[in-house]
């Protein structure tokens, strides 16, 4: 086992809270929602399926429209992985609840899609840095190759390429007119 791996294995053993500000785990961002928890303990599993070193800390971010399901969602996430270091995070809704348009896809009217928007706000400020995935992505190689890549600059996202897509059909006109 690597040098690095295992101090992360040390860290882990210590508790959450020593691994939140730690900027060599990798962070993994995620919405978790009773809808979408399949694919969520899906994608958990092929990060630890593929990951050379294990030890990654996940930011589960939960409506606050479902309080108690969040704690119901945490009880089920420890069950599955009983090892995995998380913290679940509540998103206030009323952010963003009246700047939604309607749309044809029904997934893009849940508020809690757009927390992603809101990670630099929910996620505690000493995280400088984290990727995130929506719940039906499937990792099939190890997500350290991804947190190793030195970006320069302030703010960086990138994102797949989401081949042949065609996002007129999930948007309303309004939504793409430039008002």
């Amino acid at each position: 086992m690597e040098s690095g791996c295992l101090q992360k294995r040390l860290l882990a053993m210590m508790g959450i809270e020593s691994l939140l500000c730690d900027p060599s785990i990798d962070h993994i961002a995620m919405t978790i929602d009773p809808e979408y928890l399949r694919g969520t303990i899906v994608a958990i599993h092929s990060v630890l399926k593929h990951g050379s070193c294990p030890e990654n800390v996940f930011h589960f971010i939960a409506s606050d429209s479902s309080l108690d399901n969040a704690n119901d969602l945490t009880r089920i996430v420890k069950s599955a992985f009983p090892y995995l270091s998380f913290k679940v995070y509540i998103f206030q809704e009323n952010l963003v609840r009246n700047l939604i348009s309607s749309s044809i896809r029904q997934a893009l009217d849940n508020p809690l899609n757009y927390a992603r928007s809101y990670l630099a706000d929910i996620l505690e400020a000493c995280i400088e840095r984290e990727i995130y995935l929506d719940s039906d992505t499937i990792v099939v190689d190890d997500i350290q190759k991804l947190w190793s890549i030195n970006f320069t600059g302030s703010k960086t996202i990138g994102a797949a390429e989401y081949c042949h897509a065609n996002f007129a059909k999930y948007f309303i006109s309004e939504f793409l007119s430039d008002p």
